[in-house]
């Protein structure tokens, strides 16, 4: 069944499930909130240690990004969000929607992991409206950096993974002025906290405290209180101001530049719908096995039953065939 289910990276996979039998991986259900913090950071850093994969592998080889973080689906939830989080939505953006400047300052941080990162998106009044969102970012030419500003509390970015506690950098969306011109939502690398957890300048983190499941995944909500960032820290695939002030993009239009800049960030997505297939997948290998071995009336196991084999063994294509429709 397992070559049937997995069709990449069969190699790296095993490498992983070996390692994820390390005693710090086995489940541990009843503990504080900060206690399942802790030890999925420490999950974590044990993972990174490992150099499975690195987040440059978001561009070079997707499938093998994709497939390290999956195998974490099956070992915890909280760790596979954190971990996708920090790799994918904010390294994964760094490394798509930065360039040669972006990835030599915060990618070797982002791959061992000594700078923490979150994705600054989803604000408390607009989730999937992104075009919409209220966090202002206005160019100060005199100073050459950008002013990041959060002016109400619906602009503030909610329910961002990892920001509650551990977060060092954040990739924040924000409406972008440059000369008194809209230029429409950018995305900016910005320190929250300091090399030793300290919340920077400006920077206002609430906890997003306890939840009713992934209580691993320290969630919080950011305001910007003029907080300044470099010029050089706008992620500038796509577009960029000179130290003049002067913007330019090879996109001529805010709806045409902002479609090409979301559009680079669907496998954080593709994770996320890879993840409830892999649950589905661990279910229906329990409901199997469980069926071979549980007996009734006598020795005959129920999966005999045509009344028990009837779900099982029609959804076994079905986990299978999603990641193949997702990921082509």
């Amino acid at each position: 069944m397992q070559d049937f289910l997995v069709h990449d990276n069969k190699e790296l996979r095993a490498a992983i499930y070996e390692f994820l039998k390390d005693d710090l991986y086995r489940p541990n259900h009843y503990q504080s909130m900060m206690d399942f913090r802790e030890q999925t950071l420490q999950r974590l850093k044990k993972f990174v240690a490992q150099k499975f994969f690195s987040v440059r592998d978001y561009i070079n080889d997707p499938r093998r990004f994709i497939a390290a973080l999956e195998c974490l689906m099956y070992a915890d939830y909280s760790l596979a969000i954190k971990a996708g989080v920090h790799f994918t939505l904010c390294g994964g953006t760094i490394a798509k929607l930065g360039t040669a400047y972006h990835h030599a300052k915060y990618l070797p941080g982002v791959d061992d992991l000594s700078l923490p990162g979150c994705f600054g998106m989803t604000e408390l009044g607009h989730g999937s409206n992104v075009m919409g969102i209220e966090t202002t970012a206005v160019y100060d030419k005199a100073a050459q950096q950008f002013v990041i500003h959060t002016p109400t509390d619906e602009a503030s970015k909610y329910w961002i993974g990892g920001s509650g506690q551990h977060g060092k950098i954040c990739a924040v969306f924000a409406q972008l002025t440059v000369g008194g011109q809209w230029q429409g939502p950018h995305v900016f690398v910005v320190r929250i906290r300091d090399d030793a957890g300290r919340l920077m300048p400006g920077v206002r983190i609430q906890d997003m405290g306890p939840k009713m499941g992934l209580n691993g995944v320290d969630n919080g909500r950011i305001w910007f209180d003029g907080v300044r960032v470099a010029r050089e820290d706008m992620l500038d695939a796509f577009a960029s101001v000179s130290p003049d002030g002067t913007y330019s993009s090879s996109i001529p239009s805010v709806s045409q530049r902002f479609g090409t800049v979301v559009g680079g960030l669907t496998t954080g997505r593709v994770l996320i719908a890879s993840g409830g297939v892999d649950g589905a997948k661990m279910a229906l290998a329990i409901a199997i096995r469980y069926g071979v071995s549980r007996t009734q009336f006598g020795d005959k196991p129920i999966m005999e039953y045509m009344t028990h084999q009837a779900q099982p063994v029609l959804l076994t294509g079905a986990p299978s065939d999603t990641p193949v429709d997702v990921r082509a």
